[in-house]
């Protein structure tokens, strides 16, 4: 019992116990104490106090010499093991992505982690060529482990991450490859004719800019042909192999041309049994899509993307038929206009016709052809 009682010299008296034990018998913390004849308010009240600085005690002790190989365990444990079902794709690649980018930060203390680490994991990343998103996406992990363990007060309230504050290296922004109309026809008719089994999807991802998973958890329930709309309220994540919300949570509506109601109504007759809009495709499922386009881009001689692209490709092609910055936004699901300025740069349609007045250039000078004329009779 954590407060017993015994007796001495006709007196009623305590003696109290507590224990906090850490995941490791190195962690665990034993105080006791004899209070000698008190009253029990007394005693409970003392018993309380000694509860709080064993487990102060145990805390200080985990603490000390908690390397980031620890803590990353311990994290991994409580959010994507043991946790409730929150462990996000977000939260596993995150997760993986430490793994590999902090190896050097295994064996060290977690109070010795700096910013000046984060940084020299940054140069590591930026020497392998990897993105600057990939980089960002890095720290936030690095945050989010120091935000749980503060919660889970692992580490004293003063230590902040290494990742907090530290900006990200301005590398080379590199063009992404869009494919033009004319690549789009080809690829889709060339697909049509050999009967690729990845026709019909490719034909959506042109002409709706849905994200991959949102493509593979459209249903015919989603296709309102009176309407003449798409309903895009859900997303199949390969990893997590189930059917959850979209990326930013939120459902949409993307119309249904003339061109893109005929497709539909044709491949109607072919999956409607499924329930499903699009065929199920084994490769897809197991996440080769990008590696699938990108073979047969390269195989009829246009320009090279993966499957995320199709994206980019509705986005750039909707801002250069004249559809404006918010409805394209809206269309496609993208909720903030930084993630979405890399398009209007594809598009150039902010910047099309800026220089058509500048008249900068000199008009070629009119020439004559000069005769030398002699007085008649001479």
């Amino acid at each position: 019992m954590a407060i017993q009682t015994y007796v001495k010299d006709g007196q009623t008296c305590f003696f109290i116990r507590c224990i906090s034990k850490g995941r490791t018998p190195d962690s665990t913390s034993r105080m006791q104490r004899d209070l000698g004849a008190v009253s029990r308010a007394e005693a409970q009240r003392e018993h309380t106090l000694l509860k709080k600085e064993v487990l102060r005690q145990r805390l200080e002790r985990e603490r000390n010499g908690l390397t980031w190989r620890d803590l990353l365990r311990k994290w991994h444990r409580d959010v994507l093991l043991n946790g409730e079902p929150r462990s996000t794709t977000t939260s596993i690649d995150g997760y993986n992505s430490l793994l590999k980018h902090t190896k050097a930060w295994m064996p060290v203390p977690v109070d010795q982690l700096r910013p000046i680490s984060m940084k020299q994991v940054f140069n590591e990343m930026e020497s392998r060529g990897l993105s600057r998103s990939r980089m960002k996406s890095v720290r936030g992990a690095v945050n989010a482990v120091f935000d749980w363990a503060g919660l889970m007060r692992l580490l004293p309230p003063h230590l902040e991450s290494p990742g907090r504050g530290v900006g990200l290296p301005k590398l080379e922004a590199k063009m992404q490859p869009v494919l033009n109309r004319s690549e789009i026809l080809v690829l889709l008719n060339k697909a049509r004719e050999l009967e690729h089994e990845y026709y019909y999807v490719w034909i959506l991802g042109f002409n709706t800019g849905c994200r991959s998973g949102e493509l593979w958890a459209l249903e015919w329930t989603d296709i309102d042909f009176e309407r003449r709309l798409i309903l895009v309220s859900k997303s199949y994540s390969a990893r997590l192999d189930k059917v959850k919300s979209t990326k930013t949570n939120e459902w949409r509506y993307v119309p249904i041309s003339p061109q893109l109601e005929t497709l539909l109504k044709e491949l109607k007759l072919k999956t409607e049994r499924t329930g499903y809009v699009l065929p199920r495709i084994a490769s897809w499922r197991r996440g080769e899509a990008a590696k699938v386009l990108r073979d047969f881009c390269r195989s009829i001689g246009i320009t090279e993307i993966h499957f995320h692209a199709m994206r980019s490709c509705f986005a750039t092609h909707c801002l250069q038929s004249g559809v404006g910055i918010p409805k394209t936004m809206k269309l496609g699901g993208w909720t903030s206009i930084k993630s979405f300025q890399h398009y209007l740069r594809f598009a150039a349609v902010d910047v099309e016709g800026a220089t058509d007045r500048l008249n900068l250039i000199p008009e070629p000078e009119a020439t004559a052809t000069v005769y030398e004329l002699k007085p008649i009779g001479l």
